[in-house]
């Protein structure tokens, strides 16, 4: 029998980039807590420009207002992205 030579590890270790850090747990936490008020506020601003979009007549501010809501539903995304959000559910069976 031949011995088996060693290979490297098949997971390669993340190099950390200039200016981050690991967060602790509390610290982690903070951050978490952090994200979510933003993706709260972000939804109910989302709500009210939804709201403003409805009754407003000036083809302007409707356009300023649209723009508005494609920029804070890309934020609001960003925020879900940041706390797992995201994540599909495809996998998950549904009953009815």
């Amino acid at each position: 029998m031949n011995p088996q030579v060693e290979e490297q590890s098949i997971r390669k270790k993340r190099k950390m980039k200039e200016g981050e850090k690991i967060l602790s747990v509390d610290e982690l936490r903070v951050q978490e807590r952090h994200w979510m008020e933003m993706w709260k506020d972000s939804k109910n601003e989302l709500k009210q420009l939804r709201q403003d979009l409805k009754v407003e007549v000036d083809e302007e501010v409707r356009a300023e207002l649209m723009a508005d809501i494609e920029g804070l539903k890309k934020r609001k995304g960003d925020w879900a992205r940041l706390l797992g959000l995201n994540e599909t559910i495809a996998d998950i069976p549904v009953t009815f």
